[in-house]
């Protein structure tokens, strides 16, 4: 008799079912880690995005002029000097700056001073939150800043806002009155 050489049709089997469930098992790591992967640049675009707006509100409080603060709700409104004129362009160097949440989204509006323009910005969107408080010496942290008081100007703008799945980040940032 001669013997025949191949695989049973069993141990095809058997080999088949291995691999298949190999297969799956590669397919479900896989999955797992391109999840994984968008959940991290998810978090990394807000993280981004957060940074940036905070960034544009530290710039623009370093350039702070002497003029009043006013701080009324979710509105912050302030005038700054140093405005950048790249095709220098005869015009005031001082800019009225307000910041406020409308619809979920934090909206930078600027106004060149004896200008009519107004230019928007959309700094954050799907803010569920948002609270300025000002330090003052005398008084502490205040949540309201009158237009037109007398008082010194604030020494530091505390920024508190919920967006999207940051629940709560707080930066307190100083003003020029409060640099050495």
């Amino acid at each position: 008799m001669t013997r025949q050489r191949g695989f049973t049709l069993l141990e095809l089997v058997i080999a088949l079912a291995i691999f298949a469930v190999l297969g799956l098992a590669s397919w479900g790591l896989f999955d797992s880690v391109l999840r994984v992967q968008q959940g991290t640049a998810a978090h990394e675009r807000a993280l981004r995005s957060l940074q940036r707006a905070m960034a544009v509100i530290e710039r623009d409080l370093l350039h702070v002029t002497a003029q009043p603060v006013v701080l009324a709700g979710p509105l912050l409104q302030f005038q700054r000097s140093h405005w950048r004129n790249p095709l220098d362009q005869p015009r005031s160097e001082r800019q009225m700056l307000s910041y406020r949440l409308d619809g979920g989204v934090l909206w930078r509006e600027s106004q060149g001073e004896g200008t009519e323009f107004v230019q928007r910005q959309k700094l954050l969107e799907d803010v569920r939150e948002l609270g300025w408080r000002l330090f003052d010496s005398q008084s502490g942290w205040v949540a309201h800043w009158p237009a037109g008081q007398d008082a010194k100007a604030p020494m530091a703008l505390e920024v508190q806002v919920s967006v999207g799945r940051f629940e709560s980040i707080r930066r307190v940032l100083p003003m020029p009155g409060a640099l050495p």
